[in-house]
């Protein structure tokens, strides 16, 4: 039996890896990067590893529901995989001369990608493009696709282009209809968004140095309060939603990742954990990477200092890991195993026996 923090699958020096993804069944783990190759690994002893040629970067990987294909954001394109021979399925270019920087299943199976300035629904036997939905002005940040697969939320960032405003939004669609409903404006560009488990609230951080909750629907603002706003600047550029829905882990330029409760926006813990008065440490580097384990109870975090943190609710460390720079962190669906693709490869971490499920 493994200490939390052993490292399974050492780092490969396969170039900067942005892309990593476990199987449903937390049998394998996939990873790809700048050096053109989709590479599948069983996590221990298995299946043997596969290893596919693609056009360009890989930024996005998404396996099936079932496991049995995996969506590969390839540069201009996304391509659908056998899983296990790794044989092309469809591939093809979501908007000629955008790069596709995401992608995702839906759990009745169909494949959402996103460019820089589009979203696309995509049909898994055919490839062929079901909804498209134009964000304007652009550039998307970032994307989350709620649980039940209806919804997906947009981080716009407006500073790019000609007109170097500081502006942005945090935008929530239907994908059905393909239809906006809900809207949230800080007063700069936004950085990262995610779904609560049901899909009716979403978290978002911004360049204005906050975070936010507010409604899918309508998009009413939930916290903080206008007074409390000054309270809540941790310098944030990443977030994830507990998979229970009771917490939120925010990662900031300050060096820490902190957990907010999700019903008001108030600091439980953080990582690195400070004694009372403690002052921060100059050391701790800028968190660029945070992802909630299943059971809701942990957290994981990776910073500019190299350092790869598994941690609680209030902040209480599990384990830390040095690595290289960290592009990617995903946990398996079982929580047991933590993949992390770096500037010079990917790596998978066990988090112990005891964290499993």
């Amino acid at each position: 039996m493994s200490e939390p923090g052993t490292v399974v699958l050492p780092l490969q020096r396969e170039g900067s890896v942005q892309a990593v993804a476990f199987s449903p069944d937390n049998k394998r783990f996939a990873s790809g990067g700048s050096d053109t190759r989709l590479r599948v690994r069983p996590v221990g002893i298995g299946a043997p590893p596969l290893e596919v040629t693609v056009d360009g970067s890989v930024t996005g990987i998404a396996f099936s529901p079932d496991g049995s294909e995996i969506a590969v954001a390839d540069f201009e394109q996304v391509f659908l995989r056998d899983s296990t021979t790794g044989t092309a399925v469809w591939q093809g270019p979501l908007a000629p001369g955008n790069s596709v920087n995401s992608v995702r299943f839906a759990p009745d199976g169909r494949v959402v990608a996103a460019t820089d300035t589009l979203i696309a629904v995509l049909d898994r036997t055919s490839g062929e493009t079901k909804r498209r939905i134009t964000v304007d002005p652009p550039l998307i940040a970032d994307v989350d696709l709620s649980r039940d697969g209806t919804r997906i939320a947009v981080a716009v960032d407006e500073r790019h282009g000609g007109n170097h405003r500081h502006a942005g939004s945090a935008r929530v669609y239907e994908l059905a209809a393909g239809t906006e409903i809900g809207r949230l404006t800080p007063d700069d560009a936004v950085f990262a968004v995610a779904f609560s488990p049901d899909g009716s609230q979403v978290v978002c951080c911004a360049a204005d140095d906050t975070t936010r909750m507010f409604e899918a629907q309508g998009g009413q603002q939930v916290w903080p309060t206008p007074e409390d706003v000054d309270d809540q600047v941790t310098a944030p550029n990443c977030l994830a939603f507990d998979p229970k829905g009771n917490w939120t882990v925010v990662g900031g330029s300050d060096g820490f990742a902190r957990v907010l409760d999700a019903d008001i926006g108030l600091e439980k813990g953080r990582a690195p954990k400070l004694k009372p008065g403690d002052p921060a440490d100059a050391s701790f580097g800028a968190v660029t990477q945070v992802a909630f384990h299943p059971n809701g109870k942990l957290a994981a975090s990776a910073s500019i200092d190299n350092v790869v943190r598994l941690f609680n609710v209030t902040g209480g460390e599990l384990y830390t890991v040095p690595t290289d720079e960290v592009l990617a962190l995903r946990f398996s669906p079982n929580g047991r195993w933590l993949g992390v693709g770096t500037m010079n490869g990917p790596m998978v971490i066990d988090n112990g026996e005891a964290n499993q499920g």
